[in-house]
């Protein structure tokens, strides 16, 4: 079977769900606990700020036991009593290809359509790939998965409007702030997600602003590209008060900014509004920062309230792209069902050449060469002729594998065990 245990922001607060939020670090360690306590050797372990999902392929438990043992494993791993398993959904074989292939195509994001998805769901997949985590059916599900992302975004108007959530970040910052022109923007972190946040406050009119960052390196790299500041980053408590916007995006698992701090920002500032966007998950911003006079505090979950204009757009393109996602949704279902036919088929093969050769053996005693040749040319080509009647007639039966009772029967009529 193939199964997905998830959590996301459909189904857990930004406080659930941040406690389940696995580090690249982490993923490995986590990964040979399982194996090791349970004996799955085939994952990936997608983690976002908007979900944590785990695909695994297995075929020692039945689907409830195996959900039991992953999540015991999780809770296990992250040193949780409570299971929370509530928040999970749990989905097997053919609606995992479909889960993965809406999420990759933008569905299921806070922000139709989006495009950071595909990056995350990649990254996830290349890792748990080169650490030896995925057999051929997740290999094989992630690469259709990609096929679909892209095909809906080539084929429909999906993509319209404010497709990340850190473009939703910006608006914001449009919405709350009369001229980014002149206004000064702190950014905590260098990521990926900082880099695109950035550059879309550049493009719409920001020019002050600075880059704070536990690894100084990538704070400057991320700066100099836009001609900005850097603030080391033991120093960045002390300059908050300077900075309008103030935008956190790390994977810190612990406050960067908590309530104390800008209560002192809050007291240099004079009345002065100051603007805080938090998109780290766990939150890096103590949400009673956000209680403080003239201080607007937006976290990754308030960003659902906050996406303008074009959604109605954009869910138009969500059912155009849905046939889109059935029909890869099918080809990777035929190819997956399609392999359980593979011991029956072999053993079609196997029993059939056996006979063959063991017939064959009556005629060896000829002397001419010529004819063991055109004996054997003849036993060869009837061997294979019936070897594909009975595979096509297979299949028809089986509904290419589907029909688990027909399998089971041809699997036991040509003693697939042996």
């Amino acid at each position: 079977m193939i199964g997905l245990l998830g959590i996301s922001h459909k189904t857990a607060s930004l406080n659930i769900r941040g406690q389940y939020t696995f580090l690249t670090e982490e993923i490995q360690p986590f990964y040979e606990e399982v194996q090791q306590a349970t004996d799955i050797t085939d994952m990936v372990v997608l983690s976002t700020c908007n979900r944590t999902e785990i695909y695994f392929s297995q075929g020692k438990y039945p689907p409830k036991k195996a959900f039991e043992l992953i999540l015991a494993q999780v809770n296990q791993f992250k040193k949780l009593e409570n299971s929370h398993a509530e928040y999970f959904y749990r989905k097997i074989d053919k609606d995992v290809a479909r889960h993965l292939f809406e999420v990759i195509a933008g569905f299921d994001s806070m922000v139709i359509g989006e495009d950071q998805i595909i990056g995350q769901v990649k990254d996830a997949y290349l890792h748990c790939t080169k650490a030896n985590m995925t057999d051929a059916v997740l290999m094989r599900l992630f690469q259709k998965s990609f096929e679909a992302g892209k095909r809906v975004r080539a084929e429909t108007a999906i993509k319209v409007g404010a497709t990340s959530v850190s473009a939703a970040a910006v608006e914001i910052c449009q919405n709350m702030v009369d001229n980014l022109t002149g206004k000064k923007v702190l950014i905590i972190g260098a990521g990926d997600t900082a880099g695109i946040t950035l550059q879309s406050l550049v493009k719409k009119g920001a020019c002050h602003f600075a880059v704070s960052n536990r690894t100084p390196g990538n704070a400057e790299r991320l700066a100099k590209r836009y001609n900005g500041k850097v603030i080391p980053f033991e120093y960045y408590p002390d300059h908050l008060s300077l900075f309008d916007i103030v935008i956190v995006v790390t994977s810190s698992p612990t406050y960067l900014i908590d309530k104390k701090m800008m209560e002192a920002s809050a007291e240099k500032r004079n009345g002065k509004p100051q603007l805080l966007i938090d998109l780290s998950v766990p939150r890096n911003i103590e949400e009673q920062a956000g209680t403080l006079p003239d201080i607007h505090l937006f976290g990754v979950d308030d960003l659902k309230q906050n996406i303008a204009g074009n959604t109605e757009k954009r869910l138009l393109a969500v059912d155009s792209a849905r046939p889109i996602i059935d029909e890869v949704v099918t080809e990777f279902c035929n190819w997956y069902t399609g392999r359980s036919l593979r011991p029956a088929i072999k053993a079609i093969k196997t029993n059939l050449q056996r006979v063959n050769q063991e017939e064959l053996g009556g005629y060896k005693k000829i002397n001419s060469e010529d004819v063991q040749r055109q004996v054997n040319e003849y036993t060869n080509h009837l061997t294979q002729r019936y070897a594909r009647i009975l595979i096509k007639n297979l299949k028809k039966i089986t509904d290419n594998g589907r029909d688990a009772e027909s399998l089971r029967i041809i699997n036991e009529l040509f003693k697939v065990n042996e």
